[in-house]
Formats: structure tokens, C-alpha cells, sequence
């Protein structure tokens, strides 16, 4: 049988996201509460402010999708989202919480 990777919708609070993702570059990672930078890419703490990673994100797919599966593969409960959906979110996010006041 062969697996595959599909991309699914669901529903999420932008500032659950927000608070427990792990942004991936091409080699190093950074929290996405404490902005902590220089996190190995399969780090599921931040090892500053010790939130954990429920979500992560990869900047580029270009070359890192062997990295995705592994992410897969050794942490299960974590979600892969779309690096693209998550800056709309989190832009959208950023612009109603200015005009808030």
C-alpha cells in the first residue's frame, strides 16, 4: 500500500497556532511565542520559554519535504500547516489587533 500526503482543511484559533508553532527555515527553527531562534527542527519545547510545539510550519517546501516526513513519522500528534496560511492568519491576526483601541 502506498502512503501519500494530502492537505487537509480545518478550522483553528490563530492565537492557539500562534503560541505552539515551530517555524522552519532550511536548517534552524524559532518559536513562534518567544521568538527564542536557532532551534533544531525537531525540537518539540522551546527551550526558553517552554511551550510546546503542537504545530509546525516550514518556510520553503523546496527540499525540506524529506524533513516533513520525519516530523511526521516521529511526532505524530504534531500538525504540518502550510508556512503560507499561517503568515495570512497571523498577518490578519496582527492588523485587527491594531485597531482593537
Amino acid at each position: 500500500m502506498s502512503e501519500k500526503l494530502f492537505r487537509i482543511y480545518k478550522k483553528f484559533y490563530v492565537d492557539e497556532v500562534k503560541s505552539h508553532a515551530l517555524l522552519c527555515g532550511d536548517l534552524t527553527a524559532n518559536c513562534s511565542k518567544c521568538n527564542a531562534m536557532g532551534l533544531k527542527l525537531d525540537s518539540t519545547v522551546c527551550p526558553e520559554c517552554k511551550t510546546p510545539f503542537k504545530y509546525v510550519t516550514f518556510r520553503s517546501l523546496t527540499g525540506n519535504m524529506p524533513k516533513i516526513l520525519r516530523i511526521i513519522d516521529q511526532h505524530p500528534g504534531m500538525c504540518v500547516l502550510d508556512y503560507d496560511d499561517y503568515k495570512k492568519a497571523t498577518g490578519a491576526l496582527r492588523a485587527e489587533d491594531l485597531f482593537k483601541d
